[in-house]
């Protein structure tokens, strides 16, 4: 005999307190400090959906492959974007992107990194930014990785209030073919012009061929106290 399922929510806050946990179909949960609750559906596995809706589906899941090594950048990036709502950081970051920053049509989707946003806000972005990079040499053949260095420059103005020249600038680094990227979310102040993100690339243990071949960059930056940042601007790519 095959015994029943048990299902088991709490309730922490007294009995008239918000359900945490699953009872029957329903799922309860706390999401930024409020109670919420829904219902299950079960999976209807004659389903059929359309060729729109599995396109759009295509589209998540290609942003969401750029997304997921970022989410820590973004989580800063975009938190102010949906300060005072019911919204996560997550939320902004694709809604800010899903329509303009993915390029062709179903099966062949990929990203359109120039028209990608990485931050959101209304500060001042960076003037005239420029990116140089460096790469170390392997040490031996058998190296898996190797150092690249990412000097980003912006133009500085003397004239700036002291809270302009304060701000920090954010920089980030995605790799496309081994979907990973590296950042740094509180760097050199405006008013110092300059900045350079360190990072690791994977090296493809065949012959010299270097597997990540290109790095997509960005700049932004973000106030001393944290209550505004600028849209991202994309400082190009660097071919390795």
């Amino acid at each position: 005999m095959l015994a029943n399922q048990i299902n088991m929510a709490r309730m922490k806050h007294g009995p008239y307190g918000p359900i945490v946990g699953k009872l029957g179909n329903t799922v309860g949960y706390i999401r930024l400090g409020e109670a919420c609750v829904r219902t299950l559906t079960p999976p209807n596995k004659n389903k059929i959906f359309t060729q729109n809706q599995i396109a759009a589906f295509d589209k998540m899941r290609v942003f969401m492959e750029f997304l997921s090594p970022i989410n820590t950048f973004t989580n800063t990036s975009f938190k102010l974007a949906v300060k005072g709502t019911n919204k996560i950081a997550q939320n902004a970051a694709v809604s800010s992107n899903i329509k303009t920053a993915i390029k062709g049509v179903y099966p062949n989707l990929e990203l359109d990194y120039p028209k990608i946003i990485v931050s959101k806000g209304d500060l001042s972005p960076a003037q005239n930014p420029v990116i140089s990079h460096i790469v170390e040499a392997p040490i031996n053949k058998k190296a898996l990785y190797t150092n690249v260095s990412l000097k980003f420059q912006w133009d500085i103005d003397p004239t700036w209030d002291n809270d302009l020249k304060r701000d920090q600038v954010m920089l980030l680094a995605y790799l496309p073919d081994n979907k990973t990227a590296f950042y740094k979310l509180s760097g050199s102040r405006r008013s110092e012009g300059e900045d350079t993100l360190e990072g690791s690339i994977a090296i493809k243990n065949l012959g010299n061929t270097i597997k990540d071949r290109f790095i997509e960059t960005y700049i932004a930056f973000i106030s001393d106290d944290r209550e505004s940042i600028s849209d991202s601007i994309y400082t190009g790519r660097i071919v390795l």
